[in-house]
């Protein structure tokens, strides 16, 4: 590099100062350094999505699939917590964090003001009767999310059903014990969509993201890791969910929300909701711990740490972030 001479071909010491300074500002604005940082990812597919524009969203991956990555929006997944669902608080209005039609493998869809008050009242008179199989059956709530026991539903937990998640204590066998399940209060989580079909395994599992494994996340207009893990498995065509405590870390929430309404921002609760804006999701495959599982946010925060700042920390992610398209 040619050295500043002092003569007049060469500049003054004032715009030379200048220079400095706006190269010391540069410095501190995210997205300079990202030319200089390799974000090593490219399209690896694209995953089915009825919450993203275009209704599919590009995952990323890198050459030694260290690392799998989107960005997309962050939906609410309240399973695991004991106050998920409720058969007298069906809607959540009250104190339940979520809908019950959240739990039923149509999910309610395209039933009408009177099918919807009918789903109800069949789910409530279920339960009143003790739960016959032909009247859980024609409830349509999924076993995989309401956990049965001798053909029924696990025993109301302070008047609230127990609700499970893919990721589990190992050794636990009774079904009914919420302390085997991955808290939505508690844990951060990512909810990774399902096989399109029984038996065939997604895009992720076939490039080796399992429960278990390893996440990071972080808003694309904040770029500050949370770190999490893949607790859950959701609809194969639906992507983009995280458990209260992933969202309410990312939307720095400070208080657990009173129920259903709040986390969807509806009534009262209008411009508060809890879902999340474009957010920069890393999966680490492989990185699940299967004999003592990432359940407790200590133990996920010092694991999936490493894990980011092995593969290249923020400088990276905002390299990736910046090269991804925005959605």
């Amino acid at each position: 590099m040619r050295a500043f001479r002092n003569d007049s071909r060469t500049w003054t010491m004032a715009q030379r100062g200048a220079l400095v300074a706006a190269f010391t500002a540069a410095l501190a604005v995210p997205g300079w350094t990202q030319a200089a940082v390799d974000c090593g990812m490219s399209p690896a597919f694209e995953q089915k999505d009825g919450n993203a524009k275009g209704g599919r969203t590009a995952v990323w991956a890198d050459a030694q699939n260290q690392a799998l990555m989107f960005i997309d929006g962050l939906n609410v997944n309240t399973d695991g917590t004991r106050r998920s669902y409720s058969v007298s608080d069906f809607w959540g209005e009250r104190v339940a964090l979520n809908n019950l039609c959240n739990a039923m493998s149509d999910a309610c869809a395209g039933l009408g003001k009177a099918g919807l008050q009918a789903r109800r009242e069949l789910v409530q008179q279920a339960a009143a009767q003790g739960w016959p199989a032909e009247m859980w059956k024609r409830s349509k709530l999924s076993a995989d999310i309401i956990p049965l026991k001798n053909g029924k539903p696990c025993p109301e937990v302070d008047g609230f059903l127990v609700s499970a998640t893919a990721l589990r204590k190992p050794g636990v066998s009774d079904a009914c014990d919420l302390t085997a399940y991955a808290d939505a209060l508690v844990t951060p989580a990512l909810v990774l969509p399902k096989g399109p079909k029984r038996g065939q395994p997604s895009e992720f599992a076939q490039r080796g993201a399992r429960i278990g494994d390893l996440v990071v996340a972080l808003r694309r207009d904040a770029m500050s890791p949370v770190f999490a893990v893949v607790g859950d498995s959701g609809p194969s065509d639906q992507l983009g969910e995280g458990s209260v405590a992933l969202n309410g870390k990312l939307l720095g929430k400070t208080e657990p929300p009173l129920n259903y309404q709040e986390l969807r921002g509806k009534g009262a609760f209008k411009g508060k909701a809890w879902t999340v804006p474009p957010t920069v999701v890393l999966i680490f495959p492989g990185s699940r711990n299967a004999a003592d599982p990432w359940l407790t946010p200590d133990r996920i925060d010092a694991a999936a740490r490493e894990r980011f700042e092995a593969w290249g920390g923020l400088a990276r992610a905002q390299a990736c972030a910046a090269a991804y398209p925005r959605p």
